[in-house]
């Protein structure tokens, strides 16, 4: 490898496969701890080695904490189909991490068997790499950069976020995806149109449930029709999605077809062409700022298409070109040592200065002074808010308790009242039998059920109390017209008689 080699990505929370490798898949965290040479995400490389941290406003753990601290802060603002607005969290497929990869065609074994030899030309590679990124990027980002030389080639990563942004969008940091976004913002979109999809036929509405019968033989032949009913609909509801189903595979072999011949007659869309131009000019521009200073080839000889013979004479000339700019790099410091000179002459000029320089130093440290007082404030009123927040949110929570109790006991008492309608019903139409204090029923509503089962205390003690008294005075009422004595109210946990 003679040739340069500069790979840039973003990457998001969610795993995204990796082009020409389906079943591999990066996100953020994967590539972060790749970087650091987590063991975990390290299986790859035969023997790991720690990696050389480079220059960056951080190094690679400190920025690993400032992001994931970041993300967990940010909230946006979404607006429903209803209009109403709320916030939450980052969308999790939002790229909030931008990644270069700069490899050398030095090989890791050729760098640490001679790197004495070679430790002048990577520092010179390195060097020239970071200074383009930095030339590239805007300011108030956060990046970090690693040297890594336990895999094939001597390489470089480096990661940065958008720190300015709102939503760390990393997209804005890759030179061809910004492109894109711009030319997509001014231009109308070529993007082919997909067929009209077939109107789908509705599903057969559902058969309703009958009411329920208080006589046994009419309720089971309602149950009987009913099932008939839903087992004819459940037949229909197939037949419909099954035409449902034949009309979308048609749709989408035709819509399939015609995407196809549209592409190919249209060739590659507006969009992908300005991004594929843009990324042409950041490899151009990267070889000029540290390909070819470093003797680096622009093409690859299978890209280019040259013999080995060609290729051999122009690694050859490129070497030559690097070394005369190397040369011309020497005559410059050999310049500014005679600069230096003129540096010394100003010195008086300097003096002069130093007390203008004194000013602005007091003035910078009380506006320095003045921003701290500023942040504690800000500060304050941000943990105010949090404990507003926390406040407002337990104070909801209590009102749904509250709320999904009194749901229950309506729920509870309107169970009650029914379970004594039908208690009454039964007495006055006779099917309820009155003997020795119990009274029977052929069938108890479910909550007296519950009652007279294992699950009595799923029952709160005012409803059982309410069902006891009532049952109790249907003796009495009961006894009374048999002329015999009323029974005495009893006590909840011995209520008068449910019988069997």
């Amino acid at each position: 490898m003679s040739y340069q080699f500069f790979h840039a990505e973003t990457y998001s929370e969610q795993p995204k496969p990796v082009k020409g490798a389906p079943h591999q898949f990066n996100s953020a965290a994967q590539v972060e701890a790749e970087a650091e040479r987590d063991p975990y995400y390290s299986e790859h490389v035969d023997m790991p080695r720690p990696p050389q941290q480079l220059s960056g406003t951080l190094t690679i753990a400190d920025f690993r904490a400032k992001r994931a601290k970041m993300l967990a802060e940010i909230r946006e603002t979404v607006t429903s189909k209803t209009g109403t607005t709320y916030t939450r969290a980052l969308r999790k497929d939002a790229a909030t991490l931008y990644t270069e990869i700069h490899s050398h065609p030095l090989t890791s074994a050729e760098y640490l068997a001679n790197m004495d030899e070679h430790f002048p030309t990577i520092v010179n590679w390195v060097r020239r790499a970071l200074a383009d990124f930095k030339a590239r990027m805007p300011e108030g980002i956060d990046y970090t950069s690693v040297l890594h030389l336990d895999e094939g080639h001597v390489h470089i990563h480096i990661l940065a976020m958008n720190t300015p942004d709102p939503k760390l969008d990393a997209n804005k940091l890759h030179a061809a995806k910004a492109a894109a976004a711009a030319f997509r913002e001014t231009h109308e979109s070529d993007v082919i149109v997909s067929l009209d999809k077939p109107e789908l036929a509705k599903r057969p509405r559902k058969p309703k449930k009958p009411r329920p019968s208080k006589n046994r033989v009419t309720q089971k032949k309602h149950d009987e029709k009913h099932g008939k009913a839903l087992s004819a609909w459940e037949t229909d509801c197939a037949e419909v999605e099954a035409e449902n189903a034949k009309l979308l595979l048609e749709w989408e072999e035709g819509n399939k077809e015609h995407l196809k011949e549209k592409r190919r007659k249209r060739g590659r869309s507006t969009v992908q062409k300005v991004y594929g131009a843009a990324l042409i000019k950041m490899q151009d521009d990267y070889f000029e700022a540290v390909g070819k200073p470093c003797g680096l080839l622009r093409h690859g000889p299978r890209l280019a298409r040259k013999s080995t013979k060609q290729h051999t004479a122009e690694k050859k000339q490129a070497k030559r070109m690097a070394d005369d700019m190397a040369q011309l790099e020497a005559q410059s410091a050999e310049h500014a040592v005679i600069d230096a000179d003129l540096v010394a002459r100003a010195s008086e000029l300097a003096a002069a200065e130093a007390d203008i320089a004194k000013r602005e130093e007091a003035h910078a440290a009380d506006v320095a002074d003045a921003a701290q007082v500023l942040e504690r404030e800000h500060a304050a009123i941000r943990r105010a808010k949090l404990a507003d927040r926390k406040a407002r949110e337990d104070k909801a929570a209590e009102l749904a308790d509250k709320e999904a109790s009194i749901t229950h006991r309506e729920a509870e008492l309107t169970e009650a009242v029914d379970a004594m309608s039908e208690i009454f019903e039964a007495v006055e139409a006779g099917e309820a039998v009155v003997e020795n204090g119990d009274i029977f029923l052929p069938r108890w509503p479910d909550i007296i059920a519950r009652m007279k089962g294992a699950d009595r205390d799923d029952v709160s003690a005012p409803i059982r109390k309410l069902i006891n008294g009532f049952v109790g005075l249907v003796l009495r009422l009961s006894k009374r017209q048999q002329d015999s004595d009323a029974p005495e109210l009893q006590d909840d946990d011995d209520a008068p008689g449910f019988g069997g």
